[in-house]
């Protein structure tokens, strides 16, 4: 039995979305346990955009996406050696920014820093709370968010998957 090719496409796309998915979930996971992302959630993220983008899309589309995320792998970069992020970072947002491309990169980058800033901002109340009032520390139910906020740790790799996720139905829109 073979499906026509409609369905096929369907398939396919349903498919990318479900491993993408499952690659961010993974990377997010993999930051909150090791403070790493590994490289292959990058990779993924990267392999699947080739796979959906030859599926689907007319072949000249293909030049602003990789600008878009050439661009923000040339700026995180930067950042990174500046020492203000990690290279599991680096490579996821400049990966989530090749699906954004120019039409969903910027949305993309704005909800990732609101992510990101209320948890930032979360974990500074906590270490303001725990200098301020020590007996707090029990009633704080993560002994990881506990030692994050006392040692001023935020796994921002924690927002550019869960700001990704949201993108997930973005990504693929026509």
């Amino acid at each position: 039995m073979q499906l026509d090719p409609i369905a096929a496409t369907a398939a396919l796309q349903a498919g990318t979305k479900i491993a993408l998915a499952v690659a961010l979930c993974y990377g997010c996971i993999s930051d909150i346990r090791r403070l790493r992302i590994p490289n292959a959630v990058s990779l993924i993220a990267v392999a699947l955009f080739f796979v959906h983008h030859f599926a689907q899309a007319a072949p000249g589309s293909l030049a602003p996406h990789l600008w878009v995320g050439g661009i923000a792998f040339l700026f995180t970069f930067g950042l990174y050696w500046a020492g203000l992020m990690g290279a599991g970072d680096v490579k996821l947002i400049s990966a989530l920014m090749l699906w954004g491309g120019v039409r969903d990169g910027p949305a993309f980058l704005v909800a990732m820093a609101l992510i990101g800033g209320l948890l930032a901002a979360v974990l500074l109340a906590l270490r303001k709370s725990m200098a301020v009032r020590p007996a707090i520390k029990p009633y704080i139910p993560s002994r990881r968010v506990k030692a994050w906020a006392r040692r001023g740790i935020f796994p921002y790799g924690i927002a550019i998957c869960v700001a990704g996720l949201i993108f997930i139905p973005a990504f693929f829109a026509p």
